[in-house]
């Protein structure tokens, strides 16, 4: 018998609006130095958190090496 997969609805769009607005009302008001600043500082640990992700085994990839 087939097992039974739960499945989870993205509003992707959505998200990403709510983001971009989110965004949007904290940056208001700042300077173009203040917004590169705050965009730099979101990819630098974005970049981070990748690297980190990249080093640390998925639970998929845990019961693969067991």
């Amino acid at each position: 018998m087939a097992e039974k997969k739960d499945t989870i609805q993205i509003k992707a769009v959505e998200m990403v609006r709510q983001i971009r607005d989110e965004q949007a009302r904290s940056l208001e008001g700042k300077s173009d130095a203040e917004i590169i600043a705050f965009f730099r500082k979101a990819g630098d640990a974005a970049r981070r958190e990748a690297k980190k992700r990249q080093s640390t085994p998925t639970r998929l990839q845990q019961r693969r090496q067991a």
